[in-house]
């Protein structure tokens, strides 16, 4: 029997997974989802900083678009510590394509697009 906490939604449900996979405790279909996803193949969104080669931004906040199984999260972030961002991004874009061979990209959360140092040497 394993005991979870749901993450789900704000209920934070006390659930059950007893042995045969049976699930209780879930206040709503999306908890009893989890329960059975994070006994089987848990998943995670990775949200994290990747390098980049320009002074003004040294580092551009990025995550993975859309959950990734855990097991690959130490593979994943590997691959983002030797990673060095060399052109400038908006909020979205792509930074790593299938990261991981997870099927999953990695896109930036923030813009680059727009130099902070240069608005403020037009004062």
């Amino acid at each position: 029997m394993k005991e979870l906490v749901c993450i789900v939604c704000p209920n934070s449900c006390k659930l059950t997974v007893a042995d045969d996979g049976t699930v209780t405790g879930a206040r709503c279909p999306r908890g009893k989802k989890f329960a059975e996803e994070e006994t089987t193949c848990p998943k995670r969104t990775v949200c994290t900083t990747v390098a980049t080669a320009f002074s003004d931004c040294p580092v551009l906040p990025v995550r993975t678009e859309s959950e990734v199984p855990k097991d690959k999260i130490p593979e994943i972030m590997n691959i983002i510590n030797g990673f060095l961002l060399e052109k400038r991004v908006g909020r979205g874009e792509i930074i790593v394509k299938n990261v991981a061979d997870t099927g999953v990209d990695l896109i930036s959360t923030s813009s680059m697009l727009y130099n902070y140092y240069e608005k403020n040497q037009q004062r």
